[in-house]
């Protein structure tokens, strides 16, 4: 019993459908815990906490063989009544009076739970589980679980579509924008810089000082000067 002296049946979804899929293939004589821990692919100890819950639900008798009721639970045509059958069974009038639909607030049905059977919050959502699989009622329900455990979030995750980044829009500002001048073409005609450095003819100037002593003669001033004249003369052009 959940902390109490009230409990309820309590077997996960997935174990619902595949048990129910294992009967609909062979009934065995007997369900038994290595029968449950080898179909589930679980340790005996969880295989043994399933007995239980399924003796609760009347599909396995006190000696582990299954019931009329297990045999009616695996067609899909008698899987609604088989359903009603264990609901009204298993819950109080209260709860069936209040949460009476598929679309009952799991929150609140949780709660009722938790206050009830005195557990917490995890065995009561466990026990809500059930109690809307119950409900629904739909022997199309194994199939739904599949495609929920197949669609994982890393799949869902890259088949959004990618985001493109905004394209920033350049702002027409005349203030801040440079002008680059193209340099206009270069004439051909007239010569270049360079060729006017280095091919032009050098020119060369000579600052001549002369002194001549005061006590030098006008004849000795002349031959100087001719003298100039003579050493000079290559230099003019």
């Amino acid at each position: 019993m959940a902390n109490g002296d009230i409990s309820y049946a309590n077997i996960p979804d997935a174990n619902w459908w595949t048990i129910r899929d294992l009967l609909k293939k062979k009934v065995p004589s007997v369900i038994s815990a290595s029968y449950i821990s080898s179909a589930l692919n679980i340790g005996e100890p969880s295989a043994n906490n399933l007995l239980g819950p399924l003796r609760k639900l009347g599909l396995i008798d006190e000696s582990f063989k299954p019931t009329e009721l297990a045999y009616d639970w695996r067609d899909d045509e008698k899987y609604p009544e088989v359903c009603k059958k264990i609901f009204e069974a298993q819950y109080p009038e209260e709860v069936r009076d209040l949460f009476h639909t598929a679309d009952a607030d799991p929150a609140r049905l949780t709660s009722w739970f938790m206050n009830k059977a005195r557990c917490g919050e995890g065995t009561a959502k466990k026990y809500t589980r059930l109690y809307l699989l119950l409900i629904k009622a739909d022997p199309s329900g194994a199939t739904n679980t599949a495609v929920k455990k197949e669609v994982k979030p890393s799949q869902q995750s890259t088949n959004k579509p990618l985001q493109k980044k905004p394209i920033q829009s350049v702002e027409k500002n005349p203030s801040r924008n440079t002008e680059i001048k193209q340099a206009p073409p270069h004439d051909l005609t007239q010569p270049s810089l360079h060729s006017r450095l280095f091919n032009a003819s050098p020119e060369l100037h000579i600052n001549i000082q002369l002194h001549i002593s005061p006590e030098s003669s006008a004849d000795q001033i002349d031959k100087i000067f001719e003298s100039m004249a003579k050493h000079l003369k290559g230099f003019s052009r």
